[in-house]
């Protein structure tokens, strides 16, 4: 029998450093935002030469808050975006920020090895402004930890300085609602504001590739490593894929109190997700060595297509979206 998951990989602290703070943002006005979240969750890809696009949420993040659409913003300078961010914080009592993940203070990740984040700030005194960061995760650096404390403006301005954009950080910017929405130039200091009058989106172009096709798609991909070691700069967007449908299963298992028969799929689904990023970061490092691992991709893959695949089989009965 496989291992139950736990209760943390039920909240916000289970999602990725994009979602974990949307959450937060989202549960103060919608207290089943979580619940929201997890049936959103999904598994479209995009692959072209070697980059590769992912999409994680079949129902856009950005069109969950009750009172309007969150929309980019972004100002040339600092202190533009702190005066913008504090009008937007009198105006809602909270503010999604971008930020660089080493520039965090309380951030284990190396400078070279930045990364686009997102922060809740959430309030703002003769202390400072109040920020909450509810990500966690065990990195290669170390245990990353949540933050809620104070930050004073020179701290915030560079948190949220610019630290130029790899093309796959462009890619997760734009994809980090679930739908492409472009993101301001990457030299900018951004945030969100919420517009009521928001349009709603048409969702994912042509050219993506969902549900069991996006699986067989992934383990092409990751196959080849040994002729594109390049695609090696994917393995976050993996990850990030491998936290939502974990937090998926978990927050399922605790809400919907599914049959032990479905129950034990649900939880043989999760922990392959569960294992996914370890087995693509062996196939990484022996690539690296010039001993690539196409067979154990392959199987990894195939694994994961077929205890996915007996999960959505079920997962629609729970009010779930099931992906063919």
């Amino acid at each position: 029998m496989s291992a139950p998951a736990t209760s943390e990989e039920a909240g916000t602290r289970a999602l990725s450093c994009y979602t974990a703070n949307l959450a937060r943002y989202l549960l103060r006005d919608a207290p089943d935002a979580l619940d929201a979240i997890a049936g959103s969750v999904h598994l479209a890809v995009r692959v072209d030469e070697d980059s590769l696009a992912m999409s994680h949420h079949a129902a856009p993040l950005h069109e969950m808050p009750p009172d309007g659409t969150l929309a980019h913003a972004s100002a040339a300078t600092g202190e533009a975006a702190l005066a913008a961010v504090c009008e937007e914080l009198e105006r809602h009592g909270q503010v999604v920020v971008a930020a660089s993940s080493a520039a965090l203070p309380w951030s284990v990740a190396r400078p070279e090895d930045s990364a686009p984040h997102l922060l809740l700030v959430d309030g703002r005194d003769h202390r400072g402004w109040h920020v909450v960061d509810d990500f966690a995760a065990l990195l290669p650096e170390g245990r990353q930890e949540p933050f809620e404390g104070r930050l004073d403006d020179a701290a915030l301005v560079s948190a949220m300085t610019p630290a130029g954009s790899r093309p796959e950080h462009r890619l997760r910017d734009e994809h980090l609602f679930g739908v492409p929405v472009p993101p301001p130039p990457a030299d900018r200091y951004r945030w969100f504001v919420l517009d009521p009058t928001g349009h709603r989106s048409p969702g994912l172009p042509d050219g993506w590739r969902t549900g069991a096709d996006a699986i067989g798609a992934l383990g092409e991909f990751w196959g080849a490593l040994g002729e594109h070691p390049g695609r090696a700069r994917f393995l976050d967007d993996v990850w990030a894929a491998s936290q939502h449908h974990t937090f998926r299963y978990a927050r399922l298992l605790h809400t919907r109190h599914p049959s032990d028969q479905d129950a034990e799929t649900f939880r043989t689904a999760c922990a392959a997700w569960r294992d996914l990023p370890m087995a693509l970061h062996f196939a990484v490092r022996s690539a690296e060595r010039g001993r690539s691992r196409p067979a154990v991709v392959k199987a990894t893959f195939g694994h994961l297509l077929a205890v996915e695949s007996a999960a959505r089989r079920v997962i629609g009965n729970y009010g779930y979206l099931s992906e063919t």
